[in-house]
């Protein structure tokens, strides 16, 4: 009786907490969708809005909203539907850390912890630090965003994507699992479709484990079927690149270091690291029985354990990579597009780091198994995440008194 009472209590706040998020999404992408200015509730959207009513557009949501706009409650229908997405990621989320989606990565424990944690990674920003940059947001990058739609609905794909390609790429060398494969080609192409971000991150990312599963012996036909899933996102990319980048356009690609980072932020690298402090902090505890694991995975090819830790990181490296060395030139040289998918790398950094930080004070080995530094390393960490977790509050909030994303101290 007691563990159903339990059940009970865990279903109505899980409930309360996915519920209102997702209603002051609805209520935020609503006031964003019917603003008259970007005087209060700026963001990306108006623009997006009127460019796919006037026939313009690339993107999946820009084929929604060319949709949208012919029914009536336009604004209320755009915003019940990026709510959702909103909402959908973050229960999507518990889902992963609940579940073992992360190829055995798991938050072990109550679903509380996995409760907490899909919340808190949903809404986690940089660690701001006035003296470094003054605004909360612009100059820093973040893995969460409330103004731009795309970002919104690429964000919930991407993740499935990646839950899948985990959940296929830890089998498929005994057995294909058509379903996953399906699922993560599926997932892959909507998010490509919503942006293409995303892909130019993770395909790098996905194709150096490919190159460790020849070596591992996967079958070569399994690998060549597991590299096919990308073939629909790359007509994407081919089609929205002639749109974006098109000869008459007048908007191209070119290589200049430090552009993205220096438009915004004096102090660029600060705010990088502050950006990803937690992450950071959690890989140099890390990274060398990670290695060790991996060497002796490699030796008996097996399957790498820390596969979603070096995921993580390596689409971080390629995201870190677009955003110091390229930039976009012509009418949109100054949006910064190339943040995109770094913000994205962020997201997957804080969802993997969070459960290598929770493990770690799970396990009687860690740091030697000695009392002090274990309770240094949980004081130290944990204020880190909870810095970024009040710094995003703290954002979120404002955005929904209408204070606009280029906010202040």
């Amino acid at each position: 009786m007691a563990d159903n009472k339990k059940d009970v209590l865990f279903k109505v706040v899980a409930t309360i907490l996915f519920g209102t998020y997702t209603m002051a999404c609805g209520y935020l992408f609503y006031m964003q969708a019917a603003a008259a200015n970007n005087q209060y509730f700026e963001s990306d959207l108006p623009a997006h809005l009127h460019m796919a009513e006037e026939g313009w557009g690339y993107s999946l949501t820009a084929f929604f909203y060319r949709v949208a706009s012919m029914l009536p409650l336009y604004h209320v229908i755009v915003a019940i539907v990026l709510a959702l997405f909103a909402g959908g990621t973050m229960v999507a989320t518990y889902w992963i850390f609940r579940n073992e989606v992360f190829a055995g990565l798991k938050l072990r424990g109550a679903d509380w912890s996995a409760l907490c944690s899909a919340v808190a990674v949903n809404i986690v920003m940089p660690c701001f630090i006035k003296a470094v940059h003054y605004q909360r947001y612009v100059g820093y990058q973040s893995p969460s965003i409330w103004h731009n739609s795309t970002y919104t609905v690429m964000k919930f794909f991407a993740l499935l994507t990646i839950a899948y390609y985990l959940r296929f790429a830890k089998n498929y060398k005994e057995k294909v699992q058509l379903k996953d494969w399906i699922l993560f080609t599926v997932f892959l192409t909507l998010s490509t479709a919503t942006k293409t971000s995303f892909l130019l991150v993770f395909a790098p990312a996905a194709l150096i484990g490919l190159f460790f599963d020849l070596y591992r012996r996967v079958p070569v036909k399994r690998i060549l079927l597991f590299a096919s899933s990308v073939l629909p996102s790359l007509a994407i990319v081919v089609f929205q690149e002639l749109v974006l980048f098109g000869e008459e356009t007048g908007n191209g690609i070119a290589v200049e270091f430090g552009y993205n980072v220096y438009l915004r932020a004096e102090r660029p690298y600060f705010t990088m690291i502050l950006s990803a402090l937690f992450p950071v902090l959690v890989f140099c505890f890390n990274i060398v029985p990670v290695i060790k694991k991996t060497l002796e995975n490699l030796k008996k090819k097996e399957y790498i354990v820390h596969t979603p830790f070096f995921l993580a990181w390596c689409m971080w490296g390629f995201g870190a990579l677009q955003l110091l060395f390229l930039k976009e030139t012509g009418s949109r040289a100054l949006d910064g597009n190339f943040t995109w998918g770094y913000d994205i790398c962020l997201f997957v950094l804080f969802i993997v780091s969070l459960v290598y930080f929770l493990d770690n004070l799970r396990s009687t080995s860690f740091l030697a198994g000695k009392y002090i530094p274990h309770v240094l390393y949980a004081s130290v960490l944990g204020a880190v995440f909870g810095y970024h977790l009040y710094c995003g509050l703290i954002f979120f909030i404002r955005l929904l008194f209408g204070v606009t994303y280029f906010m202040q101290a």
